[in-house]
């Protein structure tokens, strides 16, 4: 008896758990999606290309319109403040949920558990009845507009325009910014040792010939990040996904929500497509990225160095392996910043499965448990005008970089992360005492760290700027003479050379060579001369777009506002 009333007790309780999540589903109307773009912070387009909008509440227009004038009166506030904190606000909803995946829910977005309507309800850009929901951060947000004296900063040109409205039309791709970030462009010109380009624009992002191209993302055009996809290079690694037939192998450092990318990965694998990955776990069982364990969910078939007898290092490379003929590598992670072009990279892209081989051996080594110190070396691998080096087994720097740097007699431009290998150092200094021009791109962060080597080249006369700008120089790229052209994931450093899983690749083609010289020269004129003095800092004033782009720049665990170097601005 007991164990009938034990059944029928179970048959209950499961009926009213089907019947709660029938309730969930009917009144809740919870569904997954993606928001694709931020129209305003109320107004979002999904991934099904439908509309979602946040009632009951309202904000500025991120324009000159009817509306932003109707409250600037009845706030007591100018148009242009108005325009202004519209911008704000868009920039903050942005940040917050635009590329992320989100769940509708009651007439609200919920993201990570959070719900966009409370946290928007809390920022100082919500209004209901014509009034701030936070009148305190309102306050404070209005306080520090009018300090801050911004402009209108045209990302295609590098103009700048005080904010009106006759100046707004005058612009299309813009970005609100203190006067303070932008006053080195104009008080600054371009070192005259470099031959300038016309109108200083560089149009063309990528190089190709024959089986080999080259895409670059340029750090001094795009001061805020997305989740979209809209770098080439992400659009190239897109492509490849969406045309793989039968295998996709990568090799990553770690992964940021991407959607297209998942997208992409889902239907491939829904096609037959075979999909591995390798990433990084630290000692701590941590990525860099929190996003990559989401990814991993996608993708099953997955190893990391973790599980090496070597495992003390770090699984450092971004390399992609396509129906075993095509090959993507280069310094950009697979991470939002550096997909959507916020961070300056390189990568290559090289159709042949002569090539593909020496990568595919690379990866079989990893995906079967040896990392770092732990692998073999492989045999030559060089076809045609291409060279291949993975470290640490392969001593990329002691036998690929430093013959180029004895060897260059014109030029060598580097646009580099890092540079803190000694013997780099010792050897452009060499090459800087028999007449080689050596010109460096530093990463403004990496420029400031104990260990960079910038000081030392900088006082043995060689020309190093640090970018001021709101990304990374993440580059780990080296062009000499009109002749070569080094790019790949590993950093001029000793761990880069001789503990971390690295990858480069050595192209020797004149063409490409030039087209990435001139890319050089592109972002050399674009950072002003003050920049071989001194080095920027990668939050605040010094870097251009840094305190409205919603990154933790400096890694100090405090972004835009609340960062000492944003707040000081005046």
């Amino acid at each position: 008896m007991k164990s009938v009333n034990k059944v029928i007790c179970i048959f209950i309780l499961s009926i009213m758990f089907l019947a709660f999540l029938i309730f969930d589903i009917i009144f809740n109307k919870k569904s997954d999606n993606s928001v694709k773009k931020v129209m305003s912070p109320l107004e979002f387009v999904l991934d099904n290309n439908k509309s979602f909008i946040i009632p009951e509440v309202d904000s500025f227009d991120s324009d000159y319109t009817e509306k932003n004038k109707n409250l600037a009166e009845k706030l007591n506030i100018t148009e242009d403040e108005a325009f202004i904190l519209g911008n704000f606000a868009k920039y903050w909803a942005k940040n917050l949920v635009e590329g992320r995946k989100v769940q509708l829910k009651n007439n609200n977005l919920i993201y990570y558990k959070f719900g966009y309507k409370t946290r928007f309800n809390n920022s100082a850009f919500c209004l209901k009845d014509n009034k701030p929901t936070n009148e305190y951060a309102f306050n404070k947000q209005l306080k520090m507009i009018r300090r801050g004296k911004f402009v209108i900063l045209d990302l295609d040109t590098d103009k700048i325009y005080p904010i009106s409205k006759e100046n707004r039309h005058k612009v299309k791709n813009y970005i609100i910014v203190r006067k303070n970030h932008v006053k080195n462009t104009e008080e600054f010109k371009p070192n005259s040792v470099i031959e300038p380009l016309i109108n200083n624009s560089f149009p063309i992002s990528n190089y190709t010939s024959g089986n080999i191209k080259i895409i670059v993302s340029d750090l001094t055009t795009k001061l805020i990040p997305d989740r979209n996809c809209s770098s080439d290079i992400c659009k190239e690694i897109l492509n490849n996904i969406n045309s793989a037939q039968k295998t996709i192998d990568m090799a990553i450092y770690g992964y940021s929500s991407t959607p297209a990318v998942e997208k992409a990965v889902k239907e491939a694998k829904a096609r037959g497509v075979k999909i591995r990955l390798v990433y990084d776990i630290d000692s701590k069982g941590l990525n860099i990225y929190p996003d990559t364990f989401k990814f991993l969910k996608l993708i099953p078939d997955n190893q990391n160095d973790r599980n090496s007898a070597e495992a003390r290092s770090t699984m450092h490379n971004k390399f992609y392996i396509f129906d075993n003929s095509t090959v993507i590598t280069g310094s950009a992670n697979l991470s939002h910043t550096d997909m959507s072009g916020y961070n300056s990279n390189s990568v290559i892209v090289i159709k042949s499965p002569e090539v593909a081989k020496f990568y595919t051996q690379e990866f079989e080594q990893m995906y079967g448990g040896k990392y770092h110190n732990d692998k073999n070396s492989t045999s030559n691998k060089q076809y045609d005008n291409i060279t291949v080096y993975f470290s640490p087994q392969d001593k990329a720097i002691s036998n690929g970089i430093l013959p180029l740097i004895k060897n260059a007699k014109q030029y060598i431009y580097i646009p580099a992360f890092v540079i803190t290998e000694k013997r780099v150092t010792s050897e452009l200094i060499k090459a800087k005492n028999r007449g080689v021009d050596i010109k460096i791109i530093a990463d403004a962060l990496n420029a400031s760290t104990k260990h960079s080597k910038h000081k030392e080249l900088r006082s043995s006369g060689i020309h190093v700027k640090a970018e001021n700008y709101a990304g990374k120089m993440h580059s780990k790229s080296i062009i000499i003479d009109d002749e070569v052209v080094v790019i790949g994931s590993m950093n001029f450093s000793n761990s880069g050379e001789k503990r971390n899983d690295e990858n480069i690749i050595i192209l020797k083609d004149s063409k490409a060579a030039k087209f990435y010289k001139n890319f050089f020269i592109y972002q050399w004129n674009k950072i002003p001369d003050k920049w071989l003095k001194y080095t920027p800092r990668a939050e605040g004033q010094d870097s251009i777009g840094s305190c409205v782009d919603g990154i933790d720049n400096n890694y100090d665990g405090k972004t835009d506002g609340e960062d000492e170097a944003c707040k000081k601005l005046k």
